[in-house]
């Protein structure tokens, strides 16, 4: 009898756990930073109040074979603005058990074209084993060419049994203090901040009012 109490109670506290977590929802605005995504870690936002733009998910949470993409914009973002000409937050979480997860320890974001072909950029990758490491680059916006590049890319990436993808873009327009010269320890803050959010830590992007 005591083991079955025991038992229930472990199954109980389990589904309290992941009614706690958040899910990413088309019809939720969220501000500060989704606490608990998806049982897994805490992930920041950038300041203000931000709605799902666009969302991808397969799985099943509690088994971690699971996998979600999204795309948050500006609560007052509309249907006929673009998102070249606004901030907007990209994130991946994926599970322990998917497929997603394995493959994507076998390469690192940062080799993408944006960041290598940028002028300015910062580049780090803090390998801690096979499969395991942290990964962050960042690219300012450029003329290049194809035209104007108006967004500034912030990239964070945590796997290690999980993979965690941050990635900011900051529309240009908004940041008329961001500079050749002040750039990487501008990088530095924001990587900072993510980590710091990520380990569940309170941490805030009030800097980004002195960029403005």
């Amino acid at each position: 009898m005591k083991k079955l109490i025991t038992l229930t109670s472990i199954a109980f506290f389990a589904l309290v756990s992941f009614a706690t977590a958040t899910e990413f929802n088309e019809n939720s605005i969220y501000s500060g930073k989704v606490e608990r995504a998806y049982n897994q870690a805490d992930i920041p936002l950038l300041p203000g109040d931000w709605k799902v733009y666009d969302l991808e998910k397969s799985g099943s949470v509690p088994s971690g074979n699971f996998y979600v993409y999204a795309t948050l914009v500006h609560e007052s973002f509309g249907p006929n603005d673009n998102a070249f000409y606004d901030d907007s937050i990209n994130y991946a979480v994926l599970g322990s058990n998917s497929e997603e997860t394995d493959y994507r320890k076998t390469f690192y974001g940062c080799d993408a074209g944006i960041y290598t072909a940028s002028a300015t950029k910062t580049n780090n990758i803090n390998y801690r084993g096979i499969g395991n490491f942290e990964e962050t680059c960042s690219a300012l916006a450029e003329l290049g060419q194809g035209g104007t590049n108006t967004i500034h890319q912030f990239y964070y990436t945590d796997c290690n049994d999980i993979c965690v993808e941050i990635n900011f873009a900051l529309y240009k327009e908004n940041y008329n203090n961001l500079t050749d010269e002040n750039f990487e320890e501008f990088s530095g803050l924001m990587f900072d901040t993510i980590r710091s959010t990520v380990a569940g830590n309170n941490a805030s992007f009030d800097f980004l009012a002195d960029y403005k």
